[in-house]
């Protein structure tokens, strides 16, 4: 193992209740209401191009109205998650022991690039990823496993070398794609939908080291 590629909604930081409080915020905007089943079919894990065209019964946009809609709505989930930005228990302590292992370690999310320097810089990460990947940096979103690959050639690594961390079906359906192993983080789905998806659940970093990883992969050599 040479690589520990980290998904950040829901996985660096539990952003997804703030995300929702958003989206029915900006839904009521529009006039429209958003229900919990709502959110998990329609906006979970889905690129904010899908979102809005859920949003507006599927309306023609111009690029320029869907990257501006999302960003009004980015901004206001800014503005709600400021004072409550943490992240996922035993993340730092993990991070620390996978840098003192030697093993590369990047962010590879959906989210624009003004949520990923918020989220990281907030936290106070930024030291200990070797690489940050937003959605402007690929053309294809997740599930396709585009950002993954990208994020692995930043590193110089292969996907066998290769963990990802993933909260989402979308997103774990990306890392899949990509060739690396997937371990589900069970902050937005519960583990009994993730198990048969994955390689391994946790439902914290409190449950994570580089010592299990070895244990549930010792094929892969630190």
């Amino acid at each position: 193992m040479k690589a520990v590629i980290f998904d950040m909604d829901g996985v660096i930081a539990d952003t997804n209740p703030h995300h929702q409080i958003a989206w029915r915020k900006y839904y009521e905007r529009y006039g429209k209401t958003l229900s919990d089943d709502e959110f998990v079919e329609y906006i979970s894990g889905k690129h904010n191009n899908h979102i809005i065209a859920h949003l507006f019964d599927g309306k023609p946009l111009t690029a320029d109205e869907s990257r501006q809609l999302a960003y009004e709505k980015e901004a206001l989930f800014r503005e709600l998650y400021k004072d409550a930005v943490q992240p996922v228990a035993g993340l730092e302590t993990f991070l620390k022991s996978l840098k003192a292992a030697g093993i590369k370690t990047a962010v590879a999310t959906s989210a624009p690039v003004e949520n990923l320097d918020f989220v990281i810089d907030a936290l106070g990460f930024r030291p200990y990823f070797d690489a940050l990947l937003n959605e402007g940096l690929v053309t294809n979103p997740k599930p396709d496993p585009e950002i993954y690959l990208k994020a692995m050639d930043m590193l110089g690594v292969t996907p066998a070398e290769s963990i990802v961390f993933e909260d989402s079906l979308t997103g774990i359906k990306a890392g899949k794609s990509s060739g690396a192993r997937v371990v589900g983080v069970s902050t937005t789905e519960p583990e009994a939908t993730l198990r048969p998806l994955v390689d391994d659940v946790i439902r914290d970093f409190t449950e994570m080291s580089p010592e299990r990883l070895q244990a549930l992969f010792p094929e892969i050599v630190f």
